[in-house]
């Protein structure tokens, strides 16, 4: 017994947890479905207000609606009131408009009546258009077929002056050119210049024919050909004035060198022959002074009152004199003793 009754109350201690167990999760479930509660609780008062202020929102349009629709009421009636004076002015037209309908209808045959006579006149005038046109038409052929002989005529006289033209060209070029020849023969006639005379030939010939060439072969314009032309020209003034001056700085004349040369060279030779003969006469002379008793000699020419460096008796040689003034310079040494003065 003992043991049935401690399964019995083992089995009801375990049902007794068991419902305990179950009660704390019954109210664990209360509590969440209380806050799940709440948060309805709270959705449901924000929507209520939400639908608080558009029901406010919609009483105001409603309002509004009332007032436009008895402002609609009111132009309603208006609209019919201007619809009654429209119908009645519109009657009013109506008669009007028969009567001008009328007058239209009368001034519109009379119109056409105007109108088919003024086509009559106009036929009419077409006609002598018509023929007057025809004559005109035949003088045009006419004036057109002497306006063609004219512009031959104007071609053949354009011709007649460009030949003219060209050919007065060509002679006031070649007048130019002769000119040109002329002044080159006069600059080139002294020695510094005279060995560029064939080149500054043959460069005037060229550019003459260049000239000749864009004359008559140009299909230029004058205006370019003159342009074109001084532009040949002013190249060929500008090279040959750089020949003459390459030929005039670079010029040297030989003969006159070699003269100068030569002049040199004899005067050298001259010089040294004189120094020669000078010098052979020196020795001659001091050859002959070994011969003399100079000390005798001296005391009996040379006088007592004269300068003892000076001796009158001595004359230069005239080869001396000549070397002398042909810049050289030759001295001569004596050996002269001290005079004794004798009281």
């Amino acid at each position: 017994m003992k043991e049935t009754l401690q399964e019995n109350m083992a089995i009801v201690h375990e049902s007794y947890t068991s419902l305990d167990h179950g009660i704390n999760r019954l109210v664990n479930g209360t509590v969440e479905i209380e806050n799940k509660i709440v948060k309805v609780g709270d959705e449901m008062s924000s929507r209520m207000d939400k639908l608080q202020t558009k029901a406010e929102d919609i009483g105001n349009i409603a309002g509004q609606a009332l007032d436009k629709q008895k402002q609609l009421l009111d132009g309603q009636s208006e609209a019919i009131n201007g619809l009654e004076l429209l119908t009645k002015t519109q009657s009013q037209a109506m008669k009007e408009s028969r009567g001008t309908l009328q007058q239209l209808a009368q001034f519109g045959h009379e119109q056409q009546e105007e109108l088919l006579r003024r086509q009559k006149q106009l036929q009419q005038t077409h006609d002598h258009l018509v023929e007057k046109s025809k004559t005109i038409l035949a003088a045009q052929e006419t004036f057109e077929s002497k306006q063609a002989s004219m512009f031959l005529a104007i071609d053949k006289l354009f011709a007649l002056h460009n030949a003219m033209l060209l050919e007065s060209r060509l002679i006031k070029a070649f007048l130019l050119y002769s000119l040109s020849i002329f002044l080159l023969y006069m600059f080139t006639s002294t020695k510094q210049t005279y060995n560029v005379r064939s080149r500054l030939y043959i460069g005037l010939c060229l550019t003459f024919l260049i000239e000749v060439a864009i004359l008559r072969y140009g299909a230029n314009e004058l205006d370019d050909q003159a342009w074109t032309v001084s532009i040949v020209r002013s190249l060929f003034v500008i090279l040959a004035s750089c020949q003459l001056l390459y030929s005039i700085w670079t010029y040297r004349d030989y003969e006159v060198l070699n003269h100068q040369m030569l002049l040199t060279l004899v005067e050298k030779v001259n010089g040294i022959q004189k120094q020669k003969k000078y010098l052979t006469w020196e020795m001659e002379n001091d050859e002959s002074d070994d011969d003399v008793d100079w000390s005798s000699w001296i005391e009996a020419e040379l006088p007592e009152d004269v300068d003892k460096l000076k001796d009158p008796d001595f004359v230069y040689p005239e080869e001396v004199a000549e070397n002398s003034v042909g810049n050289m310079s030759f001295t001569r040494r004596y050996n002269l003793r001290n005079h004794l003065l004798t009281n």
